[in-house]
């Protein structure tokens, strides 16, 4: 392939100009460069092989090299449109994530105000939790989501909520984004049934007495008895008859 012509013949330096260029428009890297030299060169041969069709031609190479131009520009910007995109929606994605960072941030610093008060604190609002909870349970609390929006926060003894309300996802203008929330419970345990009375030890044994155990009879002796004589051992003491009148 040789620019200079041969000696009667028409040159085709223009045509293969812009046939190398309309290639290299097909690489993203180098295709804005690469078309707009590509249509350049095109332009400027086609315009001389209509003036001058003596001296140049390879008309056919300079629109093939500006048809490869119009497609390797559209492909970049094809390309262009679909990482912008990407980009943005990652952004969103980055957002989203920052605001659920900094909701569980707040829930850790109400979970340990919990653990040492035995009850999650009485407040509503962001900028009252921020000044409740800095700094004894949180370096640095921050209000705000990150769209820049303001998060919500009830907050009860026995439980809390946060809310944040992302805007809609891009593309979607008229699709409101569902609601960001966290939620914390507490539930005291119960009271511990009160312990039972402790009685006295009481024996139930046959010998044994109010005033402790009963001695065991000798043997061929009389049972023991009380102060009343009635026998300790829960059986009658013989009486003896009285004498015979006389």
């Amino acid at each position: 392939m040789r620019f200079r012509p041969e000696p009667g013949k028409p040159s085709q330096a223009f045509g293969i100009l812009a046939l190398g260029a309309g290639a290299l428009s097909l690489l993203p890297l180098v295709a804005p460069l690469a078309a707009v030299f590509a249509s350049m060169v095109s332009l400027v041969g086609l315009f001389l092989s209509a003036r001058f069709p003596e001296k140049y031609a390879g008309q056919r190479k300079m629109m093939l090299g500006l048809g490869l131009c119009v497609a390797g520009m559209g492909l970049f910007l094809a390309e262009g449109g679909s990482f912008w995109k990407w980009k943005i929606d990652q952004a969103y994605e980055q957002r989203l994530a920052i605001s659920r960072l900094r909701m569980s941030e707040i829930a850790e610093a109400l979970e340990r105000y919990r653990q040492e008060k035995g009850a999650y604190p009485e407040v509503s609002g962001a900028m009252l939790t921020k000044d409740l909870l800095e700094p004894a349970y949180i370096t640095a609390l921050s209000p705000v989501d990150g769209f820049d929006g303001v998060i919500s926060v009830e907050c009860r003894p026995e439980g809390f909520t946060l809310r944040a309300f992302p805007p809609p996802p891009p593309g979607a203008n008229e699709v409101q984004a569902p609601p960001l929330t966290v939620t914390g419970r507490f539930h005291p345990a119960p009271a511990p049934p009160p312990l039972p009375l402790a009685l006295p030890p009481t024996d139930a044994s046959p010998g044994a007495g109010p005033d402790g155990p009963v001695p065991a009879p000798k043997e061929g002796g009389p049972p023991p008895t009380a102060g009343d004589g009635t026998p300790q051992n829960g059986t009658a003491a013989p009486q003896e008859a009285p004498p015979p009148s006389p």
